[in-house]
């Protein structure tokens, strides 16, 4: 029981020592990823469309973090910034064109047009630290307020899922 209690506290020490500028957040247990099938505008063909080429997670279920790209000249929905990264990078697959849906459109827009928020309260995909796109400046604003995390740039966001892998 002594060693439960010890691992424990110190699991709890090195938690609050992580030195990495956002941390994350306690996990609200809501699907806020989710969406209808009828609301996922699914940009990928064939017969897996419905799922993530790389994990094979449902893109309905994770939609407010797809990305899509052109990858070895085929369309990929993603679902996430953490798929894309590991084909990007790790697979080194020739990705182009990335898009992400936008939480507060529901729109794909390009990557760069996106305002990032990385490491609210709201839980994330394939990732502890959550990662979510908006087209509007204002509203990723609000969701700071309401559910924490910090704005950020694609590259920036980009950056902390590459984190994922190490």
């Amino acid at each position: 029981m002594k060693k439960i209690v010890t691992l424990s506290i110190v699991a709890l020490i090195f938690a609050g020592c992580m030195s990495d500028e956002v941390k994350p957040k306690v996990v609200k247990s809501e699907r806020f990823q989710s969406v209808a099938m009828e609301q996922a505008v699914i940009l990928q063909t064939g017969e897996h469309k419905h799922a993530c080429p790389e994990c094979g997670m449902k893109l309905p279920m994770f939609y407010k973090s797809n990305h899509a790209a052109t990858s070895n000249g085929k369309v990929k929905q993603y679902c996430s910034i953490h798929c894309l990264v590991d084909d990007k990078t790790n697979k080194k697959s020739d990705v182009k064109e990335m898009k992400v849906v936008a939480v507060d459109t529901l729109k794909f827009i390009d990557v760069k047009e996106a305002t990032y928020v990385v490491g609210s309260d709201v839980r994330g995909t394939m990732s502890g630290l959550s990662k979510y796109a908006f087209e509007g400046r204002m509203s990723a604003r609000r969701f700071v307020q309401e559910h924490q995390g910090k704005i950020m740039s694609f590259d920036e966001a980009y950056a902390y899922a590459l984190k994922d892998f190490e």
